[in-house]
């Protein structure tokens, strides 16, 4: 067995991407340094190599233990900025006297622009999270501006029309901080499962694969992109890894 087999076998064991990716760098500078260390010793670099892997031990219960240990979180970044966004909107208001003012237009207007601005903002959210957007993300390569009106901002916007009590309007936003906490993290577990299924299997491209393409990956089909340079058709490719939801693959 060598690093990249010993790698490999344990990135299957973790299950969370970002501790993955942290792990996984981790373990490859130990490695690299505790080989380098033995060989000033007088080992060659495959008996160093050897040694170094045998000290870490099995790579599947290894990362088995570090799986628990690296348990996902909450995104608490997003619902700290919808919290924020929403009490700025929708209560500071009160304490200047804004905040019962009467509505100019029918309840079931209000509640109409509210289902419409929240069914964007979840939609928004789910975006952002298959295409692992950052929080304030780009809107387009060509310019360099970034995106503030995400997915939290259009929620926090989604409760303004709704009249009521201080504590009623507290309660839509306590609503919808959980329901778009519940929805991240959901998403963000499928996606976790599978690049932790994909990681570093082998396939066969079904057509040529740039920036999208179809390969053949134990028996079926699946949407894919290069890494970096186009992978020609019946060319045998490994996945690296997972940009959104769609896997990344390179040629070998």
């Amino acid at each position: 067995m060598d690093t990249k087999d010993y790698l490999k076998k344990l990135s299957k064991q973790i299950s969370v991407t970002s501790a993955r990716k942290e792990i996984l760098q981790e373990y490859a500078n130990h490695i690299e340094d505790h080989k380098e260390a033995l060989m000033k010793r007088g080992l060659s670099e495959e008996a160093a190599l050897t040694e170094v892997l045998q000290q870490l031990g099995n790579p599947v219960s290894t990362g088995r233990q570090l799986n628990k240990i690296h348990r996902r979180g909450i995104e608490w970044r997003m619902t700290g900025y919808f919290l924020l966004c929403a009490s700025l909107i929708n209560l500071v208001p009160y304490f200047f006297g804004y905040g019962r003012t009467s509505a100019s237009a029918p309840d079931f207007i209000l509640y109409a622009i509210f289902g419409i601005l929240a069914a964007s903002g979840f939609f928004l959210s789910f975006i952002e999270k298959y295409t692992d957007s950052d929080l304030f993300y780009a809107w387009a390569e060509n310019w360099d501006g970034g995106g503030l009106s995400n997915s939290g901002l259009i929620l926090a916007i989604a409760i303004f029309p709704i009249t009521g009590s201080f504590q009623f309007k507290l309660f839509w936003i306590v609503l919808i901080a959980v329901l778009l906490t519940m929805q991240r993290y959901i998403i963000a577990v499928f996606r976790d499962r599978k690049e932790q299924r994909l990681l570093w299997e082998i396939g066969v491209a079904a057509t040529d694969i740039s920036y999208k393409g179809t390969g053949v990956v134990g028996g079926k089909k699946i949407r894919l992109k290069s890494s970096s340079e186009v992978i020609k058709k019946d060319t045998p490719f490994i996945i690296v890894g997972l940009e959104g939801f769609k896997p990344i693959a390179i040629a070998i």
